[in-house]
């Protein structure tokens, strides 16, 4: 008897071991538990894992919280998962961080294949069907859904709802579906928005744009404009400083390199930053091809005879003051970060005071003339 109770409690024990799957996690920096602690996820299979109710908040200080969320094994860094799409994709192992949009979710994440999904609960599905393949469109509200940087070939798609109903129409890039058409759409990468009330919809290309303290600075996006969502283009005044190009005002992808005035970007991780010198430039980029150039608009030079010109207060909230020493300031003009000039004036002086009063706060670059030499200094209102 005592060893057939010794039989039955191996034979147990035994089949609790074979129960045992992978212990998977959800975490990051746009989580309530940050990097450092893990959310369990639900499996009852060893592959499909799932949480509901995920609460994903965008850190108030990303410079002290690196944000995202990531897949993870057994609560340690040996084995982790990360993917560039949201709300939904492909992850891979030591993938970047999932960049992950605020909202309630239920997530699932299939550890074999690394595909994994954040649905709205309580909403409809709504995905891009193309071909036999599937996209899953993103919505905050069960209205409005957007689908980011999707890859296209010419051909027909139309939108399907939880799964079953197809709704398209002859309208490219913009239209109203009905339902039972599909949309004749061109070849490119798109930003593609749905409307599940109106059926409204519209494919837009991706945004290009340039970023970095030789542009503004490193927190603020210039957008390029573009006519054919490959090549684009933008006038920039610059400082001197550094840059990078990015796709949806996001690092995945981001373009840099040594290179300037013109080069191609990489969009590696560690790929440097752009050195750009003090200048004005019609600026152009290639988002297929990465290359990039800078062509100079006006000549631009590291002094006036060897004397740099100071400015004061800087920032201000009334007035900047430029003292150019024993150089003569012909002229001034302020430009706003989107290029456009908003303030300019003929001096005859080597000290002149520029009146901001009138104008927002922000950033501005002022470009100071003297004779045939301009230098460009950028200048806070507060």
């Amino acid at each position: 008897m005592k060893r057939l109770l010794f039989l039955v409690a191996m034979l147990a024990c035994t089949t609790i071991t074979f129960a045992q799957f992978d212990n998977i996690g959800l975490l990051g920096g746009s989580t309530v538990t940050g990097w450092d602690s893990d959310t369990d996820m639900v499996t009852t299979d060893g592959i499909i894992y799932t949480l509901n109710d995920v609460v994903i908040t965008y850190p108030e200080n990303p410079e002290e919280v690196t944000p995202g969320v990531k897949f993870r094994k057994d609560d340690a860094w040996a084995i982790n998962w990360g993917g560039s799409g949201f709300p939904s994709g492909t992850a891979s192992l030591e993938g970047p961080n999932i960049p992950a949009v605020n909202g309630t979710y239920n997530v699932t994440f299939n550890k074999d294949t690394g595909v994994y999904s954040f649905t709205a609960p309580g909403f409809s599905e709504v995905a891009l069907v193309i071909d036999a393949m599937d996209v899953e469109m993103f919505t905050t509200d069960g209205v409005t859904y957007t689908a980011n940087n999707v890859a296209l070939e010419a051909g027909n798609v139309a939108f399907s709802v939880d799964g079953t109903t197809s709704w398209g129409s002859s309208g490219f890039p913009t239209g109203t579906a009905v339902e039972g058409q599909q949309i004749p759409v061109l070849a490119n990468s798109y930003n593609i928005s749905f409307n599940l009330d109106t059926k409204a919809y519209s494919f837009d290309f991706v945004v290009i744009s340039m970023i970095g303290d030789g542009v503004v600075d490193w927190t603020t996006d210039i957008e390029m404009a573009t006519t054919d969502g490959e090549n684009y283009t933008y006038t920039l005044t610059s400082a001197g400083g550094e840059g990078k190009f990015r796709l949806n005002y996001d690092w995945n992808p981001g373009w840099g390199s040594t290179d300037f005035p013109s080069g191609i970007g990489s969009t590696a991780g560690g790929a440097p930053n752009i050195p750009i010198a003090a200048g004005t430039y019609d600026v152009t980029f290639n988002r297929v091809t990465g290359a990039y150039n800078f062509d100079e608009v006006t000549a631009s030079v590291a002094d006036f005879s060897n004397s740099s010109i100071k400015v004061y207060p800087n920032p201000s909230n009334t007035v900047w003051n430029f003292d150019a020493g024993s150089v003569i300031i012909n002229n001034v003009e302020v430009i706003d970060v989107t290029g456009k000039v908003v303030y300019a004036n003929t001096f005859a002086a080597s000290q002149v005071t520029v009146n901001a009063d009138a104008l927002a706060a922000g950033i501005y670059f002022t470009r100071i003339y003297s004779g045939a030499s301009v230098q460009t200094i950028k200048v806070v209102k507060k």
